[in-house]
Parts: C-alpha cells; structure tokens; sequence
C-alpha cells in the first residue's frame, strides 16, 4: 500500500505571513489616515466656529456692555462745579438721538440751576450694580444692554441720598467705539398699576429703579 503525504513548504507559510502582515499594516494605515483627516477636518470646524463665529458675537457683546455701563455712568455723574467736563463726557458714550436729547440749551439750563443753589447745589456720582445684554447683533453692529446703577445725590456737609436706577440703552457700533444711541429709563418699559403705584415703596426711584439685593460692582466715569 502506498502512502502518499503533503507537506507545506516552511518558505511559502513565511510567504503568506508576510503577506498577511503587509495587508493589515496597510489597513492600518489608511484607517490612520482617514482617522487624521476626520481630526483635522472637526478641529478646522472649530477652529474657524471659534475665531470667525464665535470671537466677533463675544467682542461685540463685551464692547456693547462696556460701553452701555460708561455711557450711563457718564451721564448720570455730575460735578456741579465742572459741567464742560460732564457734557464732554456725555458727547464721548452717546450717538444719534441720545445725543441729540443733551444740547447745549440743557448745559445751560443746568449751569442756571446750580448758580442758583449756590453753595447748596448738589453733585451726582453713580456706581455700577449690574448689567447684561438682552440683544447682539455683532454683524449689524448693534445690542441692546440693561444698565443698573446706584445714583448718589450729595450737598456738601450733608449725608448723600442713594436711589437705584435702572435703564435699557440700545448701543450701536461708532467706528470701534460702541455708544448709546437712545437711553430709556426702565419704568417706561414696565407696566405698572394705577391702583398698586401709589402703596410703593418710596425707595422704588420714579426714574426705574432695580430690586435691592442687587450685586454690587465699582464704576466711575471717564
């Protein structure tokens, strides 16, 4: 009886295994490849989300809040002493129809006032509580910011009176500056009840002023 056997070659098992290999490397390397581009194709998205989308909406809600908060603060901090320097201030945070409503009638009527109060004419300084914009429209270049602060009105030798006062400034982009384009005290905007109005609290400023507890923060103007 004959028998009759196969054998594998040890040369072509070494053959198919390189084989093998080089196949799985080259899988591997495309997954590599494609894994890298999917990588570079999500962080280019964000990167261009990030500077050209989402950098702009940020500076135009950072500058419309910083502007509307000096603007208020401008207007409403007045040294009787020194109207030049507040009108001065005045014209540098407000545009348009803000600015139009301030003229140079009103400076007068003002320098009237404090001649006759004399020594008794009182100064106005402001210091910011809170804001936050409730409209940006970075590629219009416009918002909308809801400015509070605490106004203090102060004779000399004489305690101070405190009132908080809220406003909703529509701001618009001036250039690189953004300014106050009309100033609308906050209680022209809210509805309030004839019969309920009169029971206030006569710390609630007729000018719109905010809840107490509000945070407080600094503010000066420039």
């Amino acid at each position: 009886m004959t028998t009759s056997s196969t054998s594998t070659s040890p040369t072509s098992g070494r053959a198919r295994s390189r084989s093998t290999g080089a196949t799985v490397a080259l899988v591997a390397a495309i997954v590599a490849v494609i894994v890298a581009a999917g990588c570079a194709v999500w962080f280019g998205y964000q990167g261009y989300q990030a500077y050209f989308v989402q950098k702009p909406i940020q500076e135009a809600r950072d500058g419309a809040v910083n502007g509307a908060e000096q603007a208020i603060i401008n207007v409403t901090t007045v040294d009787p002493r020194d109207t030049a320097d507040w009108k001065r201030r005045v014209d540098a945070s407000l545009t348009g129809k803000a600015r139009e409503q301030i003229t140079n009638q009103d400076v007068s009527n003002l320098n009237s006032m404090i001649t006759d109060a004399g020594s008794q004419a009182a100064s106005l300084t402001s210091r910011l509580m809170r804001s936050a914009p409730t409209e940006v429209d970075a590629d219009g270049g416009n918002a909308k910011v809801l400015v509070y602060v605490a106004a203090t009105s102060k004779r000399e030798n004489e305690a101070g009176v405190t009132q908080t006062m809220g406003f909703s400034v529509s701001m618009t982009k001036d250039g690189d500056t953004w300014k106050a384009n009309d100033i609308v005290p906050l209680d022209s905007l809210q509805y309030q009840d004839p019969g309920t109005a009169a029971g206030q609290d006569g710390g609630q400023g007729a000018d719109g002023s905010a809840p107490e507890g509000a945070t407080e923060n600094g503010g000066g103007g420039n």
